[in-house]
């Protein structure tokens, strides 16, 4: 009987510890991505500022500044990274407001602008040096000349549209 007792008991206690060990790790905070996709539930934990509320579950308006932190993907400490932004320049933008250049800042580079004149999609893609990259994380701050106007029926500043973002190894 006492045997029996214990077996039931440790088997109760091991049972609660493995069901202590899933929710704890159901309760950590998700770990930084490399790339962030606009659709992932976790991006909101990555985006820093300037993005507004996700549209269509996978694309978010920016304001005309705009941020976000990320993990250097492997090597890129000793490598460099390429830095991908997918953007939609939409018509409306540039029908209002003419071309409109979009700069990006990482780690303390500045890297080259890219001028929009024309709708559609695009990657701005800009190489990475290993400098700006030693640490666990890294911000980017993005940056357009150009924005519409918060008005009397769209409360945001519009600049672009983004669906991902990200560092990929070189």
């Amino acid at each position: 009987m006492r045997r029996l007792t214990l077996a039931v008991l440790l088997s109760s206690i091991a049972l609660a510890a493995g069901a202590c060990k899933r929710s704890a790790q159901h309760t950590l905070a998700p770990e930084l991505l490399s790339v962030v996709s606009m659709g992932d539930p976790h991006a909101d934990a990555q985006l820093i500022d300037g993005f507004y509320s996700l549209e269509g579950n996978t694309w978010r308006w920016t304001a005309p500044k705009f941020s976000v932190v990320l993990r250097p993907p492997p090597g890129a400490a000793q490598f460099g990274a390429r830095l991908e932004l997918m953007l939609n320049m939409p018509d409306a933008v540039l029908q209002q407001l003419g071309p409109v250049t979009l700069s990006a800042r990482i780690g303390g580079s500045s890297l080259t602008p890219e001028k929009y004149t024309e709708a559609g999609g695009y990657i701005y893609g800009r190489d990475v040096p290993a400098s700006a990259l030693s640490g666990d994380s890294v911000s980017v701050e993005f940056t357009t000349d150009k924005a519409i106007p918060a008005g009397k029926i769209e409360k945001r500043e519009l600049a672009l549209i983004v669906t991902s973002v990200g560092l990929v190894s070189k």
